[in-house]
């Protein structure tokens, strides 16, 4: 079980990190839960925040309207809780989540989990994956320009092969297509393989619901870029002006 503790930076409240070390600090965690000393009431829900770019680095001397150190994110955040729940024992049940994270940190995380009566958060990631395809083949284009790519489930995502006769176009790539966030899976001009793989590691993600954003999450996960996780996906086949698309769904690999 990998443990990110994502606490804030210098712009959040020395409360808040404090809340969340302090009870970091009391619990035990297993492959499957998490325990406490004593029983301790939470509600049980999903944690859904989306961060969008709201101003990028600017060239200007430090003082003026052009200069910024940093990016500046608009995020939402919102917990919806589904249950109470009073017990010293959090059981860690396998339930769908999602992850789109893209540079330099936008995107949207949708997590199952815990929130305590202070904020503090216990959210999880299952990695536990049945991808289904309509159909195991992916064409686009024309006689002068064509690609076909062949598709193949994997444990933790897909794998596939791409054909391609290009006469004119000078590349074909592939597109994996998220809510909001979308990820290379191919790009080239001649034939070739290509895996694509979701999380494959169990991970709790320990933080609050006025702190974790896409952008802290993807800092934690050491920068991981791309997709993951449940729900409906598209794949998106171009070469030259031709492009086609096909959606395809991931459940829990139990259900």
């Amino acid at each position: 079980m990998r443990i990110l503790t994502i606490s804030g930076g210098r712009f959040f409240s020395s409360r808040v990190r404090k809340l969340v070390e302090e009870v970091s600090g009391r619990i035990e965690v297993l492959e499957n839960a998490v325990l406490f000393p004593e029983s301790v009431e939470v509600e049980y829900g999903r944690f859904n925040a989306v961060s969008s770019v709201l101003l990028g680095p600017r060239i200007g001397a430090r003082g003026s309207k052009y200069y910024t150190s940093g990016w500046l994110f608009n995020t939402s955040r919102k917990f919806v809780p589904e249950e109470g729940v009073l017990s010293s024992e959090l059981p860690l049940v396998p339930a769908q989540y999602r992850v789109e994270l893209d540079v330099p940190g936008s995107g949207r995380i949708e997590l199952p989990g815990y929130r305590l009566k202070n904020g503090v958060l216990f959210l999880y990631i299952t990695p536990s994956y049945r991808v289904t395809f309509p159909g195991d083949v992916l064409e686009a284009g024309n006689l002068e320009d064509y690609a076909q790519v062949s598709l193949k489930p994997l444990e933790n995502g897909f794998e596939g092969a791409i054909a391609l006769n290009l006469q004119k176009a000078g590349y074909a790539d592939l597109l994996l297509l998220g809510k909001m966030v979308e990820d290379i899976v191919f790009f080239g001009s001649e034939q070739g393989r290509f895996t694509y793989e979701f999380i494959r590691e169990p991970t709790l993600i320990i933080s609050h619901e006025k702190v974790l954003s896409p952008r802290g999450l993807q800092k934690a996960m050491s920068g991981f870029i791309g997709l993951s996780g449940h729900g409906k996906f598209t794949l998106r086949l171009s070469v030259g002006k031709a492009r086609e698309e096909m959606a395809f769904s991931v459940k829990l690999g139990m259900e």
